[in-house]
């Protein structure tokens, strides 16, 4: 499934990322296409979209090409323990995710050698030398702890006698060569950094000068500290150690991250005989704690690196960074950092921002749907026409959840005649697919394939009960209906408020969005009805799991205070079909046909119920009080309205098809809406009539059709 997860990347991959860093196609270094800085893109999506592939492709791609850093790596890229209130300087993660960025562009390249780091492992190493090192276990032998502290002390004392750079400068290189195997015990989080310090160390005791560019760097920084060269460096870190921990962890790590990326563009203006292209910088989750900082780091000092107004910005040699955010939508304010199709990215046009201001070097990109085009080869030419269609409306368009349905499919496929989804019609497709035994490493412990999606989405198993009850539910105000226990409630909603869910309102219109289900994913919301009308289906040992079912739709049913739109919806789940087709042809009456459209379409988004429940549970009976009070009309739009509600009530769900055409006079929705009966004068329903066949046809699902407004007309 890997070429299918990078499905729509093509463009980054092959054209963006090579023209930003410089690299043509034969791998030498070219000219940059950004060269006053490029845009940090922000690719965004929920789960499964394939962002984390296309960041291991980008790094694996580039590596021994050119130099690229990937973040996070392995589990060596973060270290043991989130730091406590009282914890020294370096017991933080996002400087351990900073010092992995060094140590991965810190390798050596074929023809462009490796990017040395100095003002970065200057104020490294004077930092750890206010480190607080107390024995442990099994931390170092008692003589290299001894000599630690001793070189640590005659550093400390050369530095307290005052101006005499020398002396500092020796004893600073002999507690650099006594920390070098404490280093992993002392601050596990620069674990990776041993062979860059091992290299400063050889040159520290081989007599050669400090770097003094890099001093010189530290020179020019506001570090409101007296002295110069590695005493001022020195003497900065001391104040950071007579602060508040967290405060002090945090004005560090900006000033590392500033001598990082000072380092990348000295390492580039340096004269070498090739061109180099620059560094590519691969941030994958972004939207953790640790992964936020790191990026808000990178993107400060990456927007002030060359000066005001971005003065010096083609001077400057600043990394390309690529980064991903679990998120379903850009952050409000983000049309002003132009968001863009991953498609289009070709035609940004981009000169580098004149602005020190981060949000105006990012750049938003949705991650790429998985279409059916991009499903159906892997199930070859002869898969039952509209399963790649199914594939893709069940996953949403992610790679992650079309993955396991198309190595099912595959699987069952290969069974010919007696392939399960061969021998389905077109409209049991779906449910089908979703009961397929899962393939494929995922596969462990799932019974069925829509277990293993619904184990993806949800990884916590404790919080999957109380999502099937928070599943049926309409709107927010609904929740008191969902029994729930304990802290349950918090736990599902904070669960639910992620960021990455697709948050649609159910029947938008002109007078604004429809109502926001608790579970408004509309994938999401598909599984756990799935694992919900499994549940209440009687098996051995269960023969009253109806019931539970019954229980659920039956707390809001007949409360009138709930609206009759959300009663009617209810309803129609216990498969009270009569009564729902009833209350639609009452509100006919009294509402205007937008509202009336836009309640169908919640009517008709009712969970269909489990199997053999209306057999076991008939519907009592139901008479038409709009009917007998218009005898004249002869039912005739009771049975448009309940036509109009079975075709409807079938495309409620993501696993269905829509078979008709939806140019053709004949298309059965299109009649039903400008038929007679049904029609206004206003044009409303004659436009959703023509807008809602090719939306069903191209994969919308009810209730997410638009409603037309008022006085529209045809």
């Amino acid at each position: 499934m890997a070429d299918r997860e990078l499905h729509g990347y093509g463009h980054l991959l092959d054209s963006y990322v090579p023209r930003a860093i410089g690299l043509n196609a034969r791998g030498r270094g070219v000219r940059p296409a950004h060269p006053r800085g490029a845009p940090v893109l922000r690719i965004y999506g929920g789960r499964g979209t394939g962002k984390t592939a296309v960041c291991r492709r980008l790094h694996d791609s580039h590596v021994n090409r050119v130099h690229v850093a990937l973040w996070p790596m392995t589990d060596r890229s973060a270290p043991p323990a989130a730091p406590g209130d009282e914890a020294g300087l370096l017991a933080s993660r996002p400087l351990a995710a900073l010092a992995w960025l060094v140590h991965e562009l810190d390798a050596e390249v074929p023809s462009f050698g490796r990017i040395p780091f100095p003002r970065f492992t200057y104020g490294l190493v004077a930092a750890t030398v206010w480190q607080d090192a107390a024995p442990a276990a099994d931390g170092p032998t008692v003589a290299e702890l001894a000599d630690f502290q001793d070189r640590k002390a005659a550093l400390v004392a050369a530095l307290a006698a005052g101006p005499g750079r020398a002396p500092v400068v020796q004893r600073f290189g002999a507690f650099a060569e006594a920390l070098l195997p404490l280093v992993s015990w002392l601050a596990p989080a620069l674990a990776p950094l041993e062979d860059l310090l091992r290299q400063f160390v050889r040159q520290a005791s081989g007599g050669t000068r400090p770097h003094a560019a890099a001093l010189r760097w530290w020179d020019g920084q506001d570090l409101r500290v007296a002295g110069t060269g590695i005493e001022r460096v020195l003497r900065y870190a001391q104040t950071l150690h007579h602060q508040v921990p967290a405060t002090a962890r945090g004005k560090l790590e900006e000033r590392l991250t500033a001598a990082f990326l000072a380092d990348i563009d000295a390492y580039h203006r340096r004269p070498h005989l090739l061109s180099r292209p620059l560094p590519l910088i691969v941030l994958d989750d972004t939207h953790t704690g640790t992964g936020e900082r790191l990026f808000d780091l990178l993107m400060t000092a990456y927007a002030t690196a060359a000066g005001p107004d971005n003065a010096r910005g083609a001077e400057v040699r600043r990394p390309v960074l690529v980064t991903t955010v679990l998120a379903a939508a850009p952050p409000p304010g983000a049309a002003r950092q132009r968001p863009v199709e991953l498609s289009r990215l070709g035609t940004l046009d981009w000169r580098g921002p004149d602005s020190e201001s981060p949000e105006e070097w990012q750049v938003w990109v949705r991650a790429p749907a998985l279409r059916a085009d991009a499903i159906a080869p892997a199930l070859g030419a002869d898969c039952p026409r509209g399963l790649p269609n199914v594939i893709e409306q069940i996953s949403a368009g992610r790679a992650g959840l079309a993955g396991p349905l198309v190595e099912a499919a595959e699987r069952d496929l290969l069974a010919g005649e007696h392939s399960l989804l061969r021998r389905r019609g077109p409209a049991a497709l779906g449910r089908t697919l979703l009961a397929l035994p899962p393939a494929g490493p995922a596969a462990a412990g799932a019974r069925t394939v829509a277990d293993v999606l619904l184990r993806y989405l949800v990884p916590d198993p404790e919080l999957i009960a109380p999502l099937l009850r928070r599943a049926v539910l309409v709107s927010p105000d609904d929740v008191p209906y969902a029994p729930a226990s304990g802290d349950e409630p918090d736990r599902v909603s904070a669960f639910l408020r992620a960021g990455h869910w697709e948050r649609s309102p159910w029947a938008s219109g002109a007078d604004g969005p429809g109502p926001v289900p608790p579970v408004a994913d509309r994938a999401l919301r598909e599984l756990l009805l799935h694992r919900l009308r499994a549940e209440c289906s009687p098996a051995p040992g269960r023969p009253d799991a109806h019931l539970a079912w019954t229980r659920l739709h039956s707390a809001a049913l007949d409360d009138e205070r709930v609206p009759e739109a959300v009663r009617l919806h209810h309803a129609l789940a216990l498969g009270h079909r009569e009564r729902a087709v009833s209350g639609l042809h009452a509100l006919l009456r009294v509402l205007d046909r937008p509202a009336w459209l836009a309640a169908v379409q919640l009517v008709c988004a009712a969970p269909h119920p489990p199997d053999g429940y209306p057999d076991r549970h008939p519907e009592p009976p139901e008479l038409c009080r709009t009917c007998l009070d218009r005898p004249a009309e002869g039912g005739g739009p009771h049975r448009d309205i309940a036509r109009l509600v079975t075709l409807l009530w079938d495309l409620s769900t993501l696993a269905s098809l829509y078979p008709d055409d939806p140019d053709s006079p004949d298309n059965r929705l299109r009649l039903l809406l400008t038929g007679s009966r049904l029609a206004d004068d206003e044009g409303v329903t004659a436009e959703a009539a023509r807008r809602w066949p090719a939306l069903l046809a191209r994969g919308r699902r009810v209730p997410e059709l638009p409603v037309p407004p008022t006085g529209r007309g045809n």
